[in-house]
């Protein structure tokens, strides 16, 4: 006689006292299981780990971050423009600017929800489809809470100022409010921003970014059809941006001397 494994539930109709039992056997599943392939996520994940590398398509994709920022660096990558490369190494102080990020961003581990990654469609006029990447810090699902976490330098000192929150970020958690809102609840969104010896926070305004998020992709893609520059949105990053002679010879974009050139000398 076959030995099968047999899990058994008893429930009781509270209305009249009776057991029901059932009795599961994994025969009982056989016309419902199939074999798949292994996700593309872990496959990339392994590929990833054992050297291969995936390469990053632009066209017709963006990130929260490109929209939030400089809107003609979208357009130079949407153009498929080759970066140039900056003209002095980092200095001490920015590589360790950036290591230091990546330890702190580590806080994101404080709640099991994190590092969530979304794909968001909008549709533009002429029927075009383009897909909008997040990725979210973290989400705290008893608040339903989303948490963008931004490691910044001197924390407080920008903060008596009034250096922050800055506009990107509000418009990036923002963002992500409106393209994860279909997946998860959302009643809070907060900016968390970190140094080494601090932690600031501010509860930002919940507001539908869909049209604004539209009309800034429509723009570039406009912009890249009729090759027409779209002005330039100076910020004290544009020292490390990578397109700096290309905007300063487009104009109406930074007015320093570039800090990086062409690889080659010019561009072709």
């Amino acid at each position: 006689m076959e030995n099968k494994k047999i899990t058994e539930f008893v429930h009781v109709d509270e209305s009249n006292e009776e057991k029901i039992s059932t009795k599961i056997t994994i025969q009982s599943f056989e016309n419902e299981i199939e074999e798949i392939d292994v996700p593309n996520g872990i496959v990339t994940f392994l590929g990833s780990k054992n050297g291969k590398k995936i390469p990053y398509l632009t066209k017709n994709r963006y990130s929260v971050s490109d929209l939030v920022h400089c809107q003609r660096k979208s357009l130079y990558k949407q153009l498929g423009l080759k970066q140039e490369q900056l003209v002095q190494d980092l200095s001490i102080e920015q590589m360790w600017s950036t290591v230091r990020g990546n330890f702190l961003h580590q806080m994101t581990n404080a709640y099991d929800w994190n590092e969530l990654e979304m794909q968001y469609k909008v549709n533009l006029k002429d029927g075009k489809q383009v897909t909008l990447h997040g990725r979210l810090d973290m989400y705290d699902w008893k608040t339903k809470t989303i948490m963008d976490l931004k490691s910044v330098p001197n924390l407080r000192h920008q903060v008596k100022h009034g250096f922050i929150p800055k506009l990107q970020h509000i418009l990036q958690v923002q963002c992500y409010g409106t393209i994860f809102k279909s997946y998860i609840p959302i009643d809070n969104l907060n900016l968390v921003y970190v140094d080494n010896n601090d932690i600031v926070t501010y509860k930002i305004q919940k507001r539908d970014m869909a049209d604004w998020i539209k009309t800034r992709i429509q723009e570039i893609e406009d912009a890249c059809n009729t090759k027409q520059i779209i002005n330039g949105e100076p910020t004290g990053l544009c020292q490390f941006c990578k397109y700096q002679t290309k905007c300063h010879t487009d104009g109406n974009g930074i007015t320093h001397t570039p800090l990086s050139v062409p690889k080659g000398g010019r561009y072709n």
